[in-house]
């Protein structure tokens, strides 16, 4: 066997004995000339973005805008002051869904299913630099090895500079996707296949004052495979017709937030609302890895669909407890199943204040994002910002 695997191959092992005679409908895949579209609907993101709806491209703030706004690497908060500041993040989600990509069907029994997340910036004068891995986990029940774990990752990476005395805010970067097949046990990888893109944003702070506008803009990903046959039968692994390749849609945002000392509804209690509007690209002739599974061509994202999502925050007890509140509209990618609407929330608390490599305040973060069929609730540690 190669030691680079198929896209296609490592669904296979992995969901092959799990795979059930699925009520998808759609006309039955014949040959390879089909792509598998990695979409994902819900919010997969900082304990931060993810209470507030998603709605981050236009407040972009740390190393949690990377993946919504590259601009963010390079925008300073009012707490940043010194020439060089830097920001980091850790936290792991708990994913529980019956129908995580919301096609309508439930998905196999998941032994494990989380999202970790570990990012770190450096900003230094004009600058930042940053780059923030979010991977998903994957384990499953009556799997022929216990220790083998399925890895979607990606990662971005961003170069960012302030310009018009720190009005504006311009980011670049690079997407990298890797989906790949390990041994947890010894960590070692049996088979991955990857792809690269890239993507810009900005940010509009005009006067420094308490509203931004941004805007990004994420190229597709494409990883095509080669498929060699020696006769005019479809290329299949263990009696499953394959996909030709993968890919990852484009997408663009814009959004704006407004920061204020003091809520409409609570005096003297800072306030932040937030909303962005997020289009999302087609695929041509793809389908979801459970389509895959059933041999069915359940099409997916045939059509350029639209999120809105929106998200406060209030700081109850000021400089020590706040609480957030959002809801976002997960479009439907397949026609057999309806759009829903999630509501998300959760709660950050000061916790101590450290004086390593500078002076900074230290949070714990409690979100949660829960819909129709899904349920996500997390736990963070990071900075605590002003």
């Amino acid at each position: 066997m190669k030691n680079h695997l198929s896209l296609a191959f490592l669904f296979v092992v992995l969901f092959a004995r799990t795979a059930r005679s699925a009520e998808i409908s759609g006309p039955p895949i014949e040959d390879n000339n089909y792509r598998l579209d990695l979409r994902q609907g819900p919010i997969i993101g900082s304990a931060k973005q993810v209470a507030l709806g998603g709605a981050y491209i236009g407040l972009a703030e740390g190393i949690m805008a990377l993946n919504s706004n590259p601009a963010g690497v390079a925008f300073r908060t009012a707490r940043s002051k010194k020439k060089f500041d830097w920001d980091w993040t850790a936290g792991v989600n708990d994913l529980k869904s019956n129908d995580f990509d919301n096609n309508g069907f439930s998905p196999p029994n998941y032994a494990g299913h989380r999202i970790r997340s570990l990012g770190i910036m450096g900003q230094y004068g004009a600058w930042g630099v940053g780059i923030l891995s979010n991977g998903e986990l994957l384990k499953l029940e009556n799997s022929s090895n216990p220790d083998d774990e399925y890895v979607l990752n990606a990662t971005s990476f961003a170069l960012g500079r302030q310009l018009m005395d720190e009005q504006l805010t311009l980011g670049i970067g690079l997407r990298a996707t890797i989906i790949k097949l390990r041994t947890t046990s010894f960590d070692a990888t049996l088979g991955k296949i990857s792809g690269v893109g890239w993507d810009v944003g900005g940010i509009w702070n005009p006067k420094h004052s308490g509203f931004r506008f941004g805007a990004s803009f994420a190229s597709s990903i494409r990883s095509a495979q080669s498929l060699n046959t020696t006769s005019t039968s479809p290329v299949t692994v263990n009696g499953l017709i394959i996909p030709s390749d993968a890919t990852l849609p484009w997408q663009f945002g814009v959004g704006a937030s407004y920061r204020s000392k003091s809520a409409p509804f609570w005096k003297s209690r800072p306030w932040l609302l937030a909303g962005d509007l997020v289009f999302i690209g087609a695929s041509d002739n793809a389908v979801g890895v459970e389509s895959v599974l059933a041999q069915k061509k359940q099409t997916v994202g045939a059509e350029t669909t639209l999120s809105v999502r929106i998200g406060t925050e209030v700081e109850a007890l000021p400089g020590r407890l706040r609480l957030r509140l959002g809801s976002y509209y997960e479009p439907s990618f397949y026609s057999s199943s309806d759009s829903r609407t999630h509501l998300t929330g959760g709660a950050e608390l000061r916790l101590f204040h450290t004086r390593i490599w500078g002076e900074y305040d230290w949070g714990f973060t409690y979100t949660i994002d829960s819909a129709r069929d899904y349920l996500n609730n997390f736990v963070s540690i990071g900075f605590w910002y002003y």
